[in-house]
């Protein structure tokens, strides 16, 4: 008994080895979460920046062209598998013109899972995200 009454409250070796596995497996997840949300977040703007820039031009085919260029040129071609997909639809005016009506752009990304963690992890996520813009009515 006297024994027992000794070792009560004290870590051993073994056990201080098995917290410092899991603490440092729950610093990997999180990081790993951390960046996920990150690279979802740097989607919408991307999809944001390449509405506004399609907002701006003068016709569909040359709207299409800017979101194309700014969702190319952003870091998403690196992060993406494929380096992302865009679609762009727009709702035309109350006249049925290109000015005063709406565009969308959706970008969508397979996130490469191995490049957002710190150690090997398989396999791709999907994320996808839409902003609409209106179409500036006051272009020459």
């Amino acid at each position: 008994m006297a024994g027992t009454s000794l070792d009560r409250g004290v870590a051993t070796p073994v056990e201080t080895i098995g917290v410092a596995i899991a603490t440092l497996a729950a610093v990997v997840f999180l990081g790993f979460l951390g960046r996920l949300h990150a690279a979802a977040v740097q989607v919408t703007n991307v999809a944001q920046s390449a509405a506004r820039a399609a907002s701006l031009e003068t016709d569909p085919t040359a709207a299409e062209r800017a979101a194309l260029e700014v969702v190319s040129s952003s870091p998403l071609s690196t992060r993406c598998v494929g380096g992302g997909r865009t679609t762009l639809a727009w709702a035309p005016s109350s006249t049925g013109e290109w000015r005063g009506g709406s565009v969308t752009v959706t970008v969508e990304c397979s996130l490469r899972l191995q490049s957002l963690a710190t150690v090997w992890v398989p396999g791709s996520h999907d994320v996808a995200m839409s902003d609409t813009q209106p179409v500036d009515r006051y272009q020459r």
